[in-house]
């Protein structure tokens, strides 16, 4: 493995940061699990319609939608055979 990876320092700063805030945040989570599923709910669905909401101002999008749901697609193709091939770098 190359050790000068951008991607895989950032990955180890992320972990570390992680189970660092994981040690104060578990008991708080545990202590009020409705209360957090509620916030994650509401930012996801804010973050959902905003969006829906920038998708709808541009115009080409709104007189093709199928350019979007292909742009979409790809997308996710792409992200799948990244995650595909970081995989095996492993």
């Amino acid at each position: 493995m190359n050790q000068n990876d951008p991607i895989q320092n950032v990955e180890k700063i992320v972990k570390e940061v992680h189970d660092t805030a994981g040690k104060y945040t578990q008991p708080i989570l545990r202590k009020y699990p409705l209360l957090f599923a509620s916030l994650i709910i509401l930012g996801v669905s804010a973050f959902l319609h905003g969006l829906e909401l920038a998708a709808d101002q541009i115009d080409f999008f709104h007189s093709h939608p199928s350019y979007l749901i292909i742009a979409g697609a790809l997308i996710l193709f792409l992200t799948g055979m990244l995650y595909k091939s970081l995989d095996r770098m492993k």
